[in-house]
């Protein structure tokens, strides 16, 4: 027997329109067509899930009896199956909203934090000859030193 799930029918937040499906493209931004507008899924549905599926095994493990190491390492294990079981099902009940889109950390481009002791300046021709006039003063013009 096959039973067909429904359509999903994401709204956008700001204007109301609704999202095509067919044009999401996993951790890309999903454009909206009517105010043209980044979104995402919310990152918070996903850690909310994952909490409460650990926290679920962490509870069974808990009254199976384990402690110390078992018991953390029967959690994560146990967490993660539960995750990977509940999280198909789980979005059709409670689906994720959608917010504005914000790339992933390492996708940022961050500015750079610290001061360096060589700025990038370019070096021009005339200051080097300087340098170099003076570094002769110093020595004498044979090259021996005085």
């Amino acid at each position: 027997m096959y039973i067909r799930y429904p359509q999903r029918n994401f709204k956008c937040p700001f204007c109301g329109t609704r999202m095509p499906t067919e044009e999401y493209k996993g951790l890309k931004p999903w454009k909206c067509p009517g105010c043209s507008r980044d979104l995402q899924f919310s990152r918070a549905h996903d850690n909310v899930v994952l909490l409460c599926c650990c926290g679920v095994a962490l509870f069974v493990m808990y009254l199976l009896g384990y402690r110390g190491w078992p018991l953390i390492g029967g959690t994560l294990l146990g967490g993660f199956i539960l995750l990977a079981a509940l999280t198909v099902p789980l979005d059709r009940i409670v689906p994720p909203r959608l917010e504005p889109y914000r790339p992933m950390p390492w996708q940022e481009k961050k500015p750079e934090k610290f001061t360096t002791l060589f700025p990038h300046e370019p070096i021009q021709s005339n200051k080097l000859e300087q340098a170099g006039q003076a570094g002769d003063e110093k020595s004498g013009t044979d090259g021996t030193l005085p």
